[in-house]
């Protein structure tokens, strides 16, 4: 059996899966998540309140399991990326947790990104020099707080410090490991040139365990409480976009995972290149799943949390009275223009400082109109993504859409929206916890000596499906261009 703990910026949960993994029904808790927010861009967590949650939902876990179910053997950990913790020599949080959101490094970003070719930083390590990533981090705490950085043994990320913490070794994943922008894409070990930029030693990052290694047994403390998970072996941990590609069944260049929950991204699995890295996009990032296989994509601000200000701040009808009235209306029959850039630009420009417009508007326009607006607008900066995606080659041309997230599931005409956009068909994956799955199916790869990319996924003719209409794909694609003509006179893109 294989026990899986997702570390989600929403809710930290815990699972299990059997061998195959497949869920166990009725096994499973949640403990919700609520990060601190400030005015002056702060986003972080306690990292006490953090590992209570961890404790809290593995009581739990711990107390639906019976006698009769087949002993834990394995744990495996998902985490939301870019997270950054400094812990002293006995493992003790000097700071919070700083998540990705938290912006307050953003000077710092700007700084970096005058001394060192940022095209150039992708291309090694994946990631561009942004706020939301460590490089930014950590020269704003040696800024602002030198004595904790100068008094930190180890800056870790928060699968690092809860695997501490429960298993008694540091140690990190190169999954998680990647999404720092600290390391080096070609190596897959932590950026040299990075540690010397910013004074690090490498003794103070994490070692980064190969696939293969696992963490032998819960501390005494922890198996004393647990005694059914007390000889599980701990794997590396995996982000949670990786792990979702791999619930999904997007393995390989033939699908991309289209996920839109509070915010959106598209993703596409590749292994990883022997020779010559593939050369990455300007509107794109590179993670890694593992060792052997990278996470190509691009992810937005905008999702899901656009369409709940709408609802907020225009009073929408509800739910389905407004899916029947959005899906009613025609392909970009608004008239309206919309960057839907609320909280800044991600992919595919990084224009963090723009914020969203709404172009066109009239005295005939409606509340019903602006949301079926944002929908499309939304989509139109996914496709960027989706353009980029193919036209790299790292996915393929007509690659299969597979879509995932709690807002597009809701939605029957965003998810029409998003075919006509791509003018491809959108398949909407058949497991509603993704990621959680996508962990599972990761670690029993690597107990049975498997590629994930061998792994069977759902034949897409068995999910359900939207099929673009190709009169509608030509409308959006026409609308498409018209923001982009939009953004150009607002932002000066570097792409």
């Amino acid at each position: 059996m294989i026990l899986v703990l997702d570390l989600g910026s929403s809710s930290t949960r815990a699972a299990l899966y059997d061998d195959r993994a497949q869920a166990v029904p009725n096994a499973w808790a949640r403990a919700p998540v609520d990060f601190v927010v400030g005015e002056d861009g702060r986003c972080e967590d306690d990292p006490h309140a953090a590992f209570e949650r961890v404790v809290a939902v593995l009581d739990a876990l711990h107390a639906q399991t019976s006698s009769a179910t087949p002993p834990i053997t394995d744990i495996g950990i998902s985490a939301y990326a870019a997270s950054l913790v400094c812990l002293d020599a006995h493992g003790a949080p000097l700071t919070p947790i700083y998540t990705y959101a938290d912006t307050r490094c953003a000077e710092d970003a700007r700084r970096l990104r005058a001394q060192h070719d940022e095209l150039a930083m992708l291309q090694r390590t994946g990631c561009r020099i942004r706020a939301h990533y460590l490089p930014a981090k950590l020269a704003w705490i040696a800024r602002t707080q030198p004595e904790v950085f100068r008094a930190t043994r180890w800056f870790a990320s928060l699968s690092d410090y809860t695997r501490l913490r429960l298993f008694g070794h540091m140690q990190a994943g190169v999954s998680v490991a990647s999404w720092s922008g600290l390391l080096n894409r070609h190596t897959g070990d932590w950026d040299e040139a990075w540690l010397d930029a910013l004074g690090i030693a490498r003794e103070q990052l994490p070692p980064i365990a190969r696939d293969v290694e696992r963490l032998e047994g819960l501390r005494p403390e922890w198996a004393t409480r647990w005694p059914k998970f007390a000889e599980a072996r701990g794997h590396p941990p995996l982000g949670d976009g990786a792990a979702a590609n791999i619930g999904s069944g997007c393995v390989d260049a033939s699908r991309i995972a289209v996920t839109i929950g509070s915010t959106a991204a598209m993703r596409v699995v590749r292994r990883c290149a022997t020779s010559e890295s593939y050369h990455l996009p300007p509107a794109l990032w590179a993670y890694r799943v593992d060792h052997a296989h990278e996470l190509i994509g691009g992810a937005t601000t905008e999702g899901g949390n656009v369409f709940a200000w709408a609802q907020r701040a225009l009073r929408l009808p509800d739910t389905s009275e407004l899916e029947a009235r959005l899906a009613a209306l025609p392909p970009d029959a608004h008239g309206l223009t919309v960057l839907p850039t609320f909280a800044g630009e991600r992919s595919p420009g990084y224009a963090e400082d723009i914020r969203a417009t709404l172009h066109g508007l009239s005295l005939d326009s409606d509340s019903v109109e602006i949301a079926r607006a944002l929908m499309e607008a939304i989509a139109y900066r996914l496709a960027h993504i989706g353009d980029a995606l193919r036209a790299s080659g790292a996915a393929s041309a007509d690659a299969a859409l597979v879509g995932s997230g709690g807002a597009l599931r809701a939605s029957p005409t965003w998810r029409q929206i998003i075919a006509d956009v791509a003018g491809l068909p959108l398949h909407m994956a058949s497991e509603p916890e993704a990621t959680s799955r996508g962990v599972a199916v990761w670690v029993s790869c690597q107990v049975a000596g498997l590629d994930i990319q061998r792994q069977a996924a759902d034949p897409l003719g068995n999910l359900a499906t939207h099929q673009p209409v190709d009169a509608h794909h030509a409308i959006y694609r026409a609308a498409m261009a018209r923001q982009e003509e939009l953004y150009a006179k607002l932002v000066r893109s570097d792409r």
